[in-house]
C-alpha cells in the first residue's frame, strides 16, 4: 500500500531525462500524461479526502468544485438528510409544486447574501431527496437550497496548480514509463524512433502499471486483519492482534 507521501512533476522530469535522455521538457509538455496514468492505475489510494463543499443550488444544479474527482456522499445542508444518486434527469419536470404535506424554511446564504429556501420533505416523500451528476455539475430534485458534498480529489500543488504524485518507488516507476512510452509513441510515427524501441518502452510501461496497480490494493498488517476477521470468529484473546505477527506466515492452531 501507498505511505500517503506526494512528490512534485518535477521529480518526473528529471527521471525522464536521467533514464530515457528526454531532456528540455517542461510541466506543460507532461501534466495531461500525469492524469491519464493516474487513471490507467485505477486505484483510489492516489487521491485525498477533500474537505467537504457546500454549495448552494439555483436553478436545480450547482457547479462541482474544481478538484472533484468521486463522490462519496451527499446531504441536504439545512436538514442533514442524506441524499441517493439517480441516473436520469426526469424529476426535474415534475418538482415545481411543493407537497402540501412539506415544510419550507428560508434562509440566506453567507457567501453571496442571496436568499435560498430548503423543503423539508414529509417521510412518504423520500424520493425527492435525489440527485444526478453530470458534466461539472450536480443537479437536484429542490430547485433551489444547499447541500453538502464529499468527495475524493486529486493532490494539486499549490504553487503550481500541478498534480501530485505518490511518493512510492514503483508508481513513481509506473509514472515514468508511461509519460516516456507516450513520448515515445509520437517519436515513432514521425520515424525519429524504431518500433523495436517503442516496443521496448511499451512493454516497460505495461509492466510497471501493473505493479503499481498491485502495490495500491496490496494490504498491510492492520488492513489485513480487518479482511480477515469479516471471515472469523473473534480474536481468541485479548492481544492475539499484538503478539500475531511474530507467528506472521505460519500456520496454528486456534
Amino acid at each position: 500500500m501507498l505511505s500517503g507521501k506526494q512528490t512534485t512533476v518535477d521529480y518526473i522530469l528529471e527521471q525522464l531525462d536521467d533514464e530515457y535522455g528526454f531532456s528540455n521538457l517542461t510541466r506543460s509538455d507532461i501534466k495531461e500524461f500525469i492524469w491519464k496514468v493516474v487513471g490507467y492505475i485505477g486505484t483510489k489510494e492516489p487521491l485525498k479526502d477533500a474537505e467537504p463543499a457546500t454549495l448552494t443550488i439555483a436553478e436545480h444544479r450547482a457547479l462541482l468544485p474544481h478538484d472533484f474527482y468521486k463522490v462519496t456522499g451527499v446531504r441536504e445542508y439545512t436538514t442533514g438528510t442524506m441524499m441517493y444518486e439517480i441516473s436520469d434527469l426526469f424529476f426535474l419536470s415534475n418538482n415545481e409544486n411543493i407537497p402540501d404535506e412539506t415544510e419550507v424554511i428560508t434562509d440566506t446564504d453567507p457567501a453571496t447574501g442571496e436568499e435560498y429556501y430548503t423543503v423539508v420533505f414529509s417521510d412518504d416523500t423520500p424520493e425527492l431527496y435525489r440527485y444526478k451528476l453530470q458534466g461539472n455539475y450536480i443537479y437536484t430534485a429542490f430547485q433551489t437550497g444547499r447541500v453538502e458534498v464529499a468527495y475524493k480529489a486529486f493532490p494539486v500543488d499549490v504553487e503550481t496548480g500541478l498534480p501530485m504524485i505518490p511518493d512510492d518507488p514503483m508508481y513513481l516507476r509506473a509514472v515514468v514509463s508511461f509519460v516516456a512510452e507516450r513520448l515515445a509513441l509520437k517519436m515513432m510515427l514521425r520515424d525519429e524512433l524504431s518500433e523495436r524501441k517503442y516496443e521496448l518502452l511499451r512493454q516497460d510501461y505495461l509492466f510497471n502499471v501493473g505493479a503499481a496497480r498491485g502495490e495500491c490494493i496490496q494490504p498491510d498488517a492492520s488492513r489485513m486483519e480487518v479482511l480477515v476477521n469479516r471471515w472469523k470468529s473473534p480474536h481468541p484473546y485479548y492481544n492475539h492482534f499484538d503478539e500475531g505477527f511474530k507467528y506472521l506466515g505460519s500456520k496454528r492452531k486456534g
